[in-house]
C-alpha cells in the first residue's frame, strides 16, 4: 500500500471517530448565544477572528486584547502567523455587547496567561514575532482618553507561552507554559502587597505542562489536561488533573479526565465545581506530529512530498474541536457530562465568569483558522 493511501485510511478512521463523538447526547442546562463579534478590519472587511486573546471583563466593559491569525492564508498555503496589540472594548447591556471603542497594547501578545483581579485583568508571558516573552501587564481604568491604563509589572524570569495562571486575593500564580528551552514545571508568584519584589518560584509541578486548564477552588488550583512536547517533535497528551493546595503548597492528583485533552478552558461555578470546557482531544494533533516527525527524517523526495500532502489533508479537513463540557465534584472527585457547546467549538481562549455567565470570547475552531464571534452563556434557572 502506497504511503498516502495508508494515510488516507487513518485520515477517513479519525473523521469517523469524530463523528461518532458527536452523536453524544447531553442534558442543556446552559443556553448560549452570539453576544458580539470583534469589530471590522481597517479595510472594512469583516474580521475573521483572533487566537490567544487577552480577555476579561471590568466593571461593565468587556475587553479583547491582543491574539493573531493567518490573514494572507491558512499555514499549509504559506500563510504566516499575525500577531496584534489592539483592545477591542464593548459595554456590557444584560446580554448583549455593543462595541465601543478601541485602544492598544504595548506590545504584540498572544497565548498569554491571563488571571482576573477585582478591577484589573492581568497578563504574563506569551508569545508574538520574536518568540515566547517575559513580559506582564494589568489592566485597569483610569482617566486616560481610552479610559483603560496598560501598568508594566516586573517580568517573569523566564520567557513563557501557553502557560496558564490564576489570582487570588494575595498573589497571581503562573504555572508551566513552553519556552525555547522547553516545556516548565515550574510554579510562579507575584504577590499582590508587594508586587515591585518581583516573581517568586513556589512550587514544582507534578508534570511539565503547557496548553493546560486551570481553575481556583476551595483554596486549591486545578491543572487540568494538557500537553508538552519532547525533544522528538512529539507531544505526550494528558489527562491527569492535579490540585495544588495553595496554602499547604502541596500537590494532590485527582480523578482523570475521560480522555487526553490540549488547549482547553475552565471556570469555577459557585465555587462548587469545576467545569471543563472543550478543548483538542488531540488525536488528529497527534498523528500531525508524527507525520511531521516522518518528513523531516526523511530524504527521499517522493515520499517526503506524499507524507506532506497526506498532514495538509489532516489540516484542512479537521472536523472541529470537542464540544463537550464536563463538570467536576470534588466531594465525589468524579467527572461526568454536564452539556455541550451549540455552536463550532473554539480552543486556545479564555473562559471566564461575569455576572453569572460565561464568556467565550474568539479562539481557533479548525486549524489555522480563527473566529470573531463572542458567546456568552447563561444557566437555566
Amino acid at each position: 500500500m502506497k504511503t498516502s493511501c495508508k494515510y488516507f485510511f487513518v485520515a477517513l478512521g479519525l473523521c469517523f471517530y469524530y463523528a461518532g463523538m458527536s452523536q453524544q447526547k447531553y442534558q442543556q442546562p446552559i443556553v448560549w448565544h452570539e453576544a458580539g463579534v470583534l469589530p471590522t478590519t481597517n479595510k472594512k472587511q469583516p474580521n475573521i477572528g483572533l487566537s490567544g486573546t487577552v480577555c476579561g471583563v471590568i466593571g461593565n466593559e468587556l475587553l479583547i486584547g491582543g491574539g493573531n491569525n493567518f490573514p494572507a492564508g491558512l499555514p499549509w498555503e504559506g500563510g504566516s502567523k499575525k500577531y496584534y496589540d489592539d483592545v477591542f472594548v464593548y459595554r456590557v447591556k444584560k446580554d448583549t455587547l455593543l462595541y465601543t471603542s478601541s485602544f492598544k497594547l504595548p506590545f504584540n501578545v498572544a497565548y498569554a496567561a491571563i488571571s482576573h483581579s477585582p478591577g484589573k485583568i492581568i497578563y504574563a508571558g506569551g508569545e508574538n514575532e520574536t518568540g515566547a516573552i517575559t513580559n506582564v501587564y494589568c489592566i485597569q481604568k483610569s482617566d486616560g482618553a481610552s479610559g483603560f491604563e496598560v501598568i508594566a509589572w516586573p517580568n517573569l524570569p523566564e520567557a513563557l507561552t501557553n502557560a496558564v495562571a490564576v489570582a487570588t486575593n494575595a498573589a497571581v500564580y503562573v504555572f508551566g507554559g513552553a519556552s525555547s528551552k522547553g516545556v516548565s514545571n515550574k510554579v510562579w508568584a507575584l504577590y499582590l502587597n508587594n508586587v515591585k519584589a518581583g516573581w517568586k518560584q513556589v512550587s514544582t509541578m507534578p508534570q511539565a505542562t503547557a496548553f493546560a486548564a486551570a481553575a481556583v477552588l476551595k483554596g486549591q488550583v486545578y491543572i487540568m489536561g494538557g500537553r508538552c512536547k519532547g525533544a522528538d517533535g512529539i507531544s505526550k497528551i494528558y489527562n491527569q488533573v492535579f490540585a495544588w493546595d495553595i496554602e499547604n503548597n502541596t500537590w494532590h492528583e485527582k480523578a482523570k479526565l475521560p480522555e487526553s485533552v490540549s488547549a482547553a478552558t475552565a471556570v469555577t461555578i459557585k465555587d462548587s465545581s469545576i467545569l471543563f470546557i472543550g478543548g483538542d482531544k488531540i488525536v488528529i494533533f497527534h498523528e500531525v506530529e508524527m507525520l511531521a516527525a516522518k518528513i523531516a527524517a526523511t530524504s527521499d523526495t517522493i515520499i517526503k512530498m506524499e507524507l506532506t500532502i497526506v498532514k495538509n489533508n489532516l489540516q484542512k479537513t479537521h472536523p472541529g474541536f470537542s464540544k463537550d463540557v464536563l463538570k467536576y465534584n470534588p466531594v465525589s472527585n468524579t467527572w461526568g457530562p454536564y452539556a455541550q457547546l451549540s455552536f463550532t467549538a473554539p480552543v486556545t481562549t479564555h473562559a471566564f465568569i461575569n455576572d453569572n455567565k460565561i464568556y467565550l470570547p474568539a479562539g481557533e475552531i479548525k486549524p489555522g483558522i480563527r473566529t470573531p464571534k463572542i458567546w456568552v452563556g447563561s444557566f437555566k434557572k
